[in-house]
């Protein structure tokens, strides 16, 4: 029996609800691929929501001057005070627009840092989604996750 966990942890942090479709589609993505997901809003969660999941998506949208919308400050303030995520892998799933390229999917640069010095393991590079693109962010999420689903199956 292996004591690896597969347990598939999206956490989303939106302002307009389109990073929350996305998350939808990675999860629809990831349960398709035989993995057991579980996909919340990260509303007044701290790192102590990453327990019980092996793997921990981000989802998250930037906004203003490269922020992390007002519902992930407060677990990226919680994993910025050094949580221990040594047995965690990562992916993140960035929503930006390059109009703005000084501060294009600076939220999801900055949960990749967090998660890095927290001692988790990027799985895949950062997927960043420009608005200004033409194509679908939730239609992207999805093939993305598609995309990498086996490496951690």
């Amino acid at each position: 029996m292996s004591s690896e966990n597969n347990r598939v942890g999206i956490f989303v942090a939106t302002m307009t609800g389109l990073a929350d479709m996305c998350g939808e589609e990675i999860e629809d993505a990831l349960t398709c691929a035989g993995l057991d997901c579980e996909r919340q809003l990260m509303d007044g969660l701290d790192t102590s929501a990453f327990e019980e999941f092996g793997l921990i998506v981000i989802v998250t949208s930037t906004y203003g001057h490269g922020e992390i919308p007002d519902n992930g400050q407060a677990l990226f303030a919680s994993a910025q005070t050094g949580a221990d995520l040594a047995d965690k892998k990562y992916a993140i799933f960035s929503l930006g627009d390059r109009t703005y390229a000084d501060t294009f999917c600076a939220a999801g640069d900055r949960f990749d840092a967090v998660m890095a010095a927290c001692g988790a393991t990027r799985l895949v590079e950062i997927e960043r989604h420009d608005a200004s693109s033409g194509t679908l962010a939730e239609d992207v999420a999805g093939e993305w996750a598609t995309g990498w689903a086996d490496q951690f199956a």
